[in-house]
């Protein structure tokens, strides 16, 4: 379990919702997606 989403949880997701959920949280953790080419942007070092 990984930011409070259980295994069984994450496991019955279809691809999309699975895609969704990835960057809701990565953007939780401070990350920025950029939609147009669907890759995270890097971070300053």
């Amino acid at each position: 379990m990984q930011h409070g989403v259980p295994f069984d949880v994450a496991f019955s997701l279809s691809a999309e919702e699975r895609m969704a959920f990835v960057v809701v949280l990565g953007r939780l953790a401070g990350g920025v997606f950029d939609f147009a080419t669907l890759r995270w942007q890097e971070r300053a070092a």
